[in-house]
Formats: C-alpha cells, structure tokens, sequence
C-alpha cells in the first residue's frame, strides 16, 4: 500500500520519455510503434514536439494503410500537468474514453498515463482511498461488514475466498454483493433480479465450500456497479473487488471501474490481482494476506 500522505499525481505514475509518432506517419508505421513498445495509443506531435492529437490501436483497425497519423488520430485531447493529482486524471480518462492521457509542459508531452499505469498500482494494492465522509462516519464503519463485488468471473471467486478469509478474521459478517444492471426493453427488474441472484449463487459455490462457516448475506442490487459499490462501502469495514471487475453483470470488462473505486470508495479497498491463488477455506495471516 501506498503510505505516503500526500495524494499521488501524473509525475508519480508516468511513463517517461514518451513515445511519439510524426503526423505524417502512415498507418502500418503507427501500428509497427504500438505493437512493438506494447502501448495502446501514441501522442502525434508537430516538428517542434507540440502535442497535435492522441492515436491509439483503435484507430488503426479498419483504416485505410495510407491514412497518416494526421487523419487517424483524436485531436481534442484531455491533458494532465506533473503535478496534477490522481483524481483529476481518472476523471479526465473516463469523461473523454481515452486510453491515456498525454503529460505536458508547454504543449511538449513529457510523459503519459494510460489507464493500465493506475492499474498496475491497484493490482500492487498501493493505491489507498482518500476518505470522502467524516471522521465519524469512517469510525463507526470499522465493524461494518466485508463487502465483496462479485460478476460471475474468474476474479471474483478469487475475491469472495479473499473476502470471507478476511470476515473470519475480524469476526464480521460478508455481504456477496453483485449488481444487476438496469431495466431496458428487453429486460424487467424481475428478470435481471433473477437473473444476477442465480450468478451470484453459483459464484458462492464455486468460491466457497459447503461447510464455510463465513456468515454471508447475497445481495442484488439494481443500478450501475461504481455509484451501487461506493454506497455500499460506506457502510463496510472493507470493499473487495478483483483486478479486472466487469462493468455490469455480463457486459464488457474495463479497468476503469475498479480504478474509479479506488479514488471513490468510503472504506478500504482490496483489489486481488490476477496472479494471486485464493486457496478455499483460506485463513488470514497476521500481515493480512490469505494464507492455506
């Protein structure tokens, strides 16, 4: 975890030098500078290093092999300054959906920050919440339950193992929250109710032994996943989460999410990489990690 007080910002979490690309670089060139650096997106810049536009790998699918960058590219570009803090950048990301954000001084890119920089810190569990309730509230949340997101995949079996290791430990109850999305044409609240209180039990037995003697209460809620998850939060000890949360009960996966918990949540988050085993029936060791 991160310890230092102060809060991070873009010259903590850059990547520095940055590639560029030249406008005039024709698209199998732009590609050839993603795929070999294993980037998502590039800054095209003027000959004077002036920061003209953002192209990244979805631009090149499906484009003509002579369309220089020029063409290719997003011209209307949210940027970060060094000093600008970790939430600005998360907001900026999410309000343009961009995959990076280009650091500059003067208009020169001096670095960027792509949403895999913040995660990479999440999955080291280095990125803690900064408290957005009072004092109080935060307090009185400490004997609150462990609250685990659960979306029916892989990584959340691993964060429900995590997450009822860490309730025995504290002696609280846990709360298998999943959330069903909201009602369109195609689907009523009753249905989309079912549909997720079915995932989530088969989650739980997939995750959990038959004997687990963890005191679990399922939960479904309607809504969309980060404004549902945050106010759950408020009122546990601990919201759990897997590095690569889907966005919605079978929707697409996207990181931002579990990024935007981190900076959002009003109680400590544990984000379980992908890489860690979770063994069942785990117990938690005194540095807080599961251990068999």
């Amino acid at each position: 975890m991160n310890r230092d007080p102060g809060p991070l910002r873009a010259r903590d979490l850059m990547t520095s030098p940055v590639l560029t690309t030249p406008p005039d670089a024709p698209r199998p060139a732009v590609a050839a500078l993603l795929v070999s650096h294993g980037i998502a997106s590039a800054p095209v810049v003027d000959a004077g290093g002036r920061l003209l536009g953002l192209v990244d790998e979805l631009h090149l699918v499906g484009a003509d092999d002579a369309a220089p960058a020029a063409e290719l590219m997003t011209r209307s570009v949210p940027v970060a300054a060094p000093d600008t803090p970790l939430d600005a950048i998360v907001d900026r990301l999410l309000a343009a959906g961009t995959r990076a954000l280009p650091v500059v001084v003067e208009d020169v890119p001096v670095g960027i920050v792509s949403r895999r920089d913040i995660l990479r810190r999440v999955a080291r569990g280095e990125l803690v919440p900064v408290p957005r309730t009072s004092s109080e509230t935060v307090a009185g949340a400490r004997s609150g339950p462990v609250v685990v997101g659960v979306d029916g995949s892989e990584g959340s079996v691993r964060a429900l193992r995590w997450a009822a290791a860490a309730a025995r430990q504290q002696g609280v109850e846990l709360v298998a929250l999943t959330v069903a999305g909201v009602p369109d044409l195609y689907g009523s609240e009753a249905e989309l109710e079912r549909d997720a209180a079915r995932q989530l039990a088969a989650t739980l037995r997939r995750a959990l032994p038959r004997d687990d003697a963890t005191a679990i209460t399922e939960e479904v809620r309607l809504g969309r996943p980060l404004p549902v998850l945050v106010d759950a939060s408020a009122r546990a000890s601990l919201l759990v989460v897997s590095s690569r949360q889907v966005e919605g009960l079978g929707g697409p996966r996207r990181g931002s999410l579990t990024a935007r918990l981190v900076g959002y949540a009003r109680c400590p988050v544990v984000v379980v990489p992908e890489h860690v085993h979770v063994p069942v029936a785990s117990t938690v060791g005194p540095s807080g990690v599961p251990v068999p």
